[in-house]
């Protein structure tokens, strides 16, 4: 995550800056991107970039962050819809988020973050895990589940269905995107695999979250 610095500086230069890294890593691939291309484009010096961020890895799991922001609130919005069902809402993100990338017109936030999704549909997310916070994933998940009525044991636990839960939703999305004609039999495969992690969340005798 961003140092100190990079919060304290003016709001232009900080945009000046992050308009920068967006327009690197939704150009190009994470590992294609570049630290010297950002800090051409931002017109700062590469020591001014070390003040903010530790490198490239850093700054692209701010990134993720931003996007887990927005699927966040997205999800909490879906969550309403379906009268807070967790394994339902989840389909519904799934299907909004498609529904968006098809539109002839979508915000600028939007549009960043499924070019960064589709620019890495290969790359291996769990190496940013450690920049991300996963405490309060973690901690989100537990009150939902607690608040729709599926028994609650451990963190632990609920850190592996979180785990879970993210995984598939970020695989039938991206995988989705990288063969659009997959698109029905993802969003059926994601549903049988909410089921088997539901009925293995409520059966009695098996470890729960």
């Amino acid at each position: 995550m961003p140092y100190p610095t990079f919060f304290n500086l003016p709001e232009a230069k900080r945009q000046r800056l992050m308009d920068a890294v967006w327009q690197e890593f939704t150009t190009v691939s994470y590992m294609d991107a570049s630290i010297n291309k950002i800090i051409q484009t931002a017109g700062i010096s590469r020591g001014s970039f070390y003040q903010y961020f530790s490198g490239k890895q850093d700054v692209f799991a701010y990134l993720l962050q931003t996007c887990i922001q927005s699927a966040k609130e997205m999800f909490l919005a879906q969550l309403t819809v379906h009268g807070n069902d967790l394994f339902a809402a989840i389909p519904g993100v799934y299907d909004l988020l498609l529904w968006r990338k098809n539109q002839a017109k979508c915000n600028l936030d939007q549009t960043r973050i499924f070019k960064l999704v589709r620019l890495n549909t290969e790359l291996d997310f769990r190496q940013f895990s450690e920049l991300l916070d996963l405490e309060a994933l973690a901690q989100g998940t537990m009150e939902l589940l607690e608040s729709t009525g599926y028994p609650v044991e451990s963190r632990e636990q609920c850190f592996a269905v979180m785990h879970m839960l993210v995984g598939i939703g970020l695989f039938a999305l991206t995988d989705t995107m990288r063969h659009p004609a997959y698109e029905a039999r993802n969003r059926q495969l994601l549903e049988r695999q909410l089921d088997i992690i539901r009925l293995g969340i409520m059966k009695e005798g098996t470890p729960s979250c």
